[in-house]
């Protein structure tokens, strides 16, 4: 059956929105590393718009995990983050996720290939005042929909899925999760100007139009 759902009239900025959730709070930071290669990550470490690094500075205390062993090598051997560790978002069962006030999953879940189970092991671990900030790219991002008008998709090689704020509920509700809070936002400042003008246009039409979309979880 088809309904309509009413959609978020609100416009973010993804990284203040997720370091607003963080501030003062004992956090965990699911895919932490963002990691492409060796290279391209000490560029964002230096440049200071890596997330982890970000979010230390606000958060009362830290935890990170990640599924890729070179990345994690790499930020304990040569940068001392000790407080991050190899793991999989998709096998939390084995972590105790009940100390936690924030669990962060930017730019996640979109990669997953069972996001369910992801989603099922923070509801079921998670304290019960505890909440799940999600960010992920949108289904229904004009720049994207453009695109495909021309006979091509553009998209991260490595994302296994879309999603829009409705299906993200959804899938959160389906697995133990209620949503609290949603927004949009549009690429940064700093990207390139066409796509960033385009999506700032649409923005005037709806915000939920932009590049991804945002989405805070309780139990």
């Amino acid at each position: 059956m088809v309904k309509h759902f009413p959609l978020p009239r609100r416009l973010v900025d993804r990284v203040e929105y997720v370091l607003a959730a963080c501030a003062g709070k004992r956090v965990l930071h699911v895919g932490c590393a963002a990691y492409a290669s060796e290279g391209d990550w000490e560029a964002t470490v230096r440049s200071g718009r890596w997330l982890h690094g970000r979010i230390a500075a606000v958060a009362r205390s830290l935890a990170g995990i990640d599924s890729s062993e070179p990345a994690v090598k790499l930020l304990r051997e040569r940068h001392g983050r000790t407080e991050i560790q190899l793991g999989s978002a998709e096998a939390l069962d084995g972590f105790d996720l009940s100390g936690f006030d924030t669990i962060v999953a930017g730019e996640l879940i979109e990669h997953l290939p069972s996001p369910g189970l992801f989603l099922s092991a923070v509801a079921a671990g998670m304290g019960p005042q505890a909440t799940l900030v999600v960010t992920t790219s949108n289904a229904f991002c004009v720049r994207r929909l453009l695109r495909v008008a021309t006979g091509a998709e553009s998209v991260h090689l490595d994302h296994t899925a879309y999603y829009s704020h409705r299906t993200l509920a959804r899938l959160g509700e389906v697995c133990g999760l209620r949503v609290v809070d949603q927004a949009g936002y549009i690429l940064p400042r700093g990207s390139p100007l066409l796509p960033r003008a385009i999506e700032r246009c649409a923005a005037l039409v709806s915000p939920n139009l932009g590049e991804g979309i945002v989405a805070t979880f309780s139990r």
